[in-house]
Order: C-alpha cells, then sequence, then structure tokens
C-alpha cells in the first residue's frame, strides 16, 4: 500500500491524517451494509496496518470512532494568528486535555510564534498562545518557517522542549473557568499559569503553593517573589496570561 511504502521505503515516522471526518458520512461504499462508522475504522485499521511502528495523528478527526486506531489527536480547530482564533483554540484544548495519555496524546496544533505575510497578530497574543501550548503538553510542532524564527520564537521554543522534557502531563485546572491550571514539573518545581481570554475582563489571579516558596517566571527565570505561599498576578482585559515557578 501507499502507506507501507512511505513507512519502509521512505521512513515516514509520523503520519498527520487530515479532514478524517469524511470518511464517516454516508454515501456509495463497496459494503452496502457498512456504516459510516464501521467503514471509517476498517480504512484507519488498514493504514495503522502499512504504518506498522510509525506514528498516526488524527486531525479534524471523528473521536469516538477513532478510538484505539490513532496514537495522537488534534483536539482543537485549526490554529490561526489572531486573538480570537487563539483564545478559542486554547479553551478548545483545556476542555478536552483530559484525554492526553488516557486516550492518546493530544495535539493543540502547531507552536505559531512569529508572523507571515498573510497573518499577523500582536506580541501579546503570541505570549498568550506559547502559555496555552506550555499548559496544554501533548504534541509539540512548530507552524512556523524556521528560516524565519526570530531569538523570541527560538528561545520560546526551547523552553517548551525542556517542559516536555520535565514532564508529558497536561497542566489541572481548579474549574471550569480555565483561569487557573497548575502542573507539577518535578519534586522541586510547580508551574502556575493564569489565562484571561478574548473579550473577558480584567481578572486577579492568586496562586496558591500551601507552604512558602520562591517564586519564578517560567520563560526568564527571573525571581518575583521570595519565601511566600502566594503569588498574585493582575491580568489585563483580552487575551492575556502569567506563568510563574513555585520552588
Amino acid at each position: 500500500s501507499v502507506v507501507k511504502t512511505m513507512r519502509e521505503e521512505w521512513g515516514v515516522e509520523l503520519f498527520k491524517l487530515d479532514a478524517n471526518y469524511w470518511g464517516t458520512l454516508k454515501g456509495a461504499r463497496y459494503k452496502k451494509d457498512c456504516t459510516g462508522v464501521a467503514a471509517y475504522r476498517l480504512g484507519m485499521e488498514a493504514i495503522a496496518k502499512g504504518a506498522g511502528s510509525a506514528w498516526l495523528l488524527g486531525c479534524n478527526a471523528p473521536m469516538w470512532p477513532s478510538l484505539g486506531l490513532v496514537d495522537a489527536m488534534r483536539v482543537s480547530d485549526d490554529v490561526e494568528r489572531n486573538p480570537h482564533r487563539f483564545s478559542q483554540i486554547a479553551q478548545e484544548t483545556f476542555y478536552r486535555s483530559w484525554q492526553h495519555l488516557a486516550l492518546w496524546h493530544i495535539d493543540p496544533d502547531c507552536v505559531t510564534l512569529i508572523d507571515l505575510e498573510s497573518q499577523k497578530t500582536s506580541h501579546n497574543s503570541y505570549l498568550f498562545h506559547r502559555d496555552v501550548v506550555l499548559a496544554s503538553g501533548g504534541l509539540l510542532l512548530s507552524g512556523d518557517p524556521l528560516a524565519h524564527w526570530t531569538p523570541f520564537a527560538q528561545q520560546s521554543f526551547h523552553r517548551l522542549v525542556e517542559r516536555q522534557c520535565q514532564t508529558p502531563n497536561s497542566a489541572e485546572f481548579n474549574d471550569l473557568s480555565l483561569a487557573q491550571a497548575e502542573l507539577i514539573l518535578d519534586k522541586q518545581q510547580t508551574l502556575y499559569i493564569g489565562f484571561n481570554y478574548n473579550d473577558a475582563n480584567a481578572r486577579t489571579v492568586t496562586f496558591d503553593a500551601q507552604e512558602n516558596k520562591d517564586w519564578f517566571d517560567f520563560w526568564t527565570g527571573e525571581s518575583v517573589a521570595m519565601g511566600v505561599s502566594t503569588y498574585q498576578v493582575q491580568l489585563s482585559p483580552g487575551l492575556n496570561s502569567c506563568s510563574v515557578v513555585a520552588r
């Protein structure tokens, strides 16, 4: 098969399968009594057989019919470089982050940290987006042209890789407002992240470590508070976030 050739002869290790949903829609099929879900699973089983040990990533895929057939699953809409879409995919990813390492590896879509000619946004939007990827865990793939990476993009991606090496887990939110998330990085460090979303009012977020800790900005390593159990952040209206480490 084509997939087997790509795996065994071309050395492909990751198959990004897009628009999988169309495989479940009603239509004419060779097996006339086959349902959309059954037909989809038969097709995916054939792809998985040809792919062998390679990873399968389902995108725009029907989630429940894909159980057991993919290694990773896109859990959000496609990324676009604008505040509305960054806010939208953040919430979609966070509401589905419980699936990570339970059903499959989640894919929050690509990390985008620089402008394109056809797609541009504010620096603050990129700061928010990288905090979303920081919290989500899962697949870490760049959606930027690497030859045009800025120092900001390169340093940010490097820190995201370091985070993934510390723990593959997703951060856990304390309620459905998705305002505060917490992630144990290792025995000494806990990551705290606060979020404010598009069109939201200003918000105060208080991180509580339960005991006195030293607090540092995750991205810069700069000290922000010493020897205190809580750290409070004022998030401006609209797309905004903050990530700190207590240790």
